[in-house]
């Protein structure tokens, strides 16, 4: 069941990266609308150096940069460009940083996973809790709860079980991340939680 898991985690986190061109009722995520009415109040820090990402995940973990199975810089694979990509996974837990060229493409990475939720939400296939907010340069999506089997979500479809989701995906101008759990043990949601605030993201 692990190796399964670890395959999922990886095909879920290589979508994001080939997509170039990853309980309670379910509370929506914000709107457009009620995004703009609030945006002075939203404290979404400035995140542009893969380093912050590789001190957070060395400090937590104890993966280092040498220890990531993609660290690659200045590549497109066979999309939009990039000035890094990097991502890995320990068991269930998945980490991914991407800066591209060109903000657009980074919100559009984005925006995959934040619609998707969107419309899971609207047909009742998502189970759990969920906050968020996107305007045209930066948002985040936090995520804990279940995705039914057999339903996309962000362009991945998992049809042997439901997927329990743990964690952010986040954008800031041509910065995207990803650090998030599938079905993790409470040791690793609380290693989720201690990674997102050495970063100093938004709270889980």
């Amino acid at each position: 069941m692990k190796k399964l898991k670890r395959l999922m985690a990886a095909v879920l986190v290589g979508a994001t990266i080939l997509s170039f061109a990853g309980c309670s009722k379910a509370k929506d995520v914000k709107s457009d609308k009620d995004v703009e009415e609030e945006q002075e109040e939203q404290d979404i820090p400035d995140i542009y150096d893969e380093d912050t990402f590789f001190d957070a995940l060395e400090k937590v973990t104890g993966i280092t940069e040498k220890d990531m199975m993609v660290n690659e810089r200045n590549e497109s694979f066979d999309g939009p460009p990039a000035e890094h990509v990097t991502f890995t996974q320990d068991f269930d837990n998945s980490y991914c940083y991407i800066r591209y060229e060109n903000a657009e493409d980074a919100m559009n990475a984005f925006r995959i996973r934040y619609d998707s939720l969107q419309e899971l939400l609207e047909t009742k296939e998502f189970e759990g809790s969920n906050r968020g907010m996107v305007n045209d340069k930066q948002g985040f999506l936090i995520m804990d709860g279940t995705v039914k089997a057999g339903v996309a979500f962000g362009g991945t479809t998992f049809f042997e079980s439901d997927m329990h989701y743990y964690g952010i995906f986040y954008v800031n101008k041509n910065v995207y991340i990803e650090i998030f759990t599938l079905n993790g043990s409470d040791s690793e949601k609380e290693m989720i939680r201690a990674i997102i605030k050495e970063m100093n993201l938004p709270n889980m």
